[in-house]
């Protein structure tokens, strides 16, 4: 099982991919509507909404995963001491 945290790295390392596979695509749809409405981010959403979030998302982050296509590595992004 993953933890808080750990859905929440996922979920964002996913969003940077697809913002990134978007923009190759000239659909700036998402970004637009994000920066219009601003967005809430995942540490302030509730376990249910956040865990909604990662079932919506498991799959495409799986297979970018599996497609080795991650724009980074999460584990380099943290700061252990």
């Amino acid at each position: 099982m993953l933890t808080r945290q750990q859905v929440i790295d996922r979920l964002c390392q996913y969003d940077v991919f697809m913002l990134m596979k978007n923009i190759e695509l000239e659909d700036y749809d998402w970004l637009s509507d994000t920066r219009e409405h601003g967005f809430k981010g995942y540490a302030n959403y509730t376990d249910e909404e956040l865990k909604d979030e990662w079932l919506e998302s498991e799959a495409g982050w799986s297979n970018m995963i599996a497609d080795e296509e991650q724009p980074y590595d999460i584990a380099s992004t943290l700061d252990v001491k």
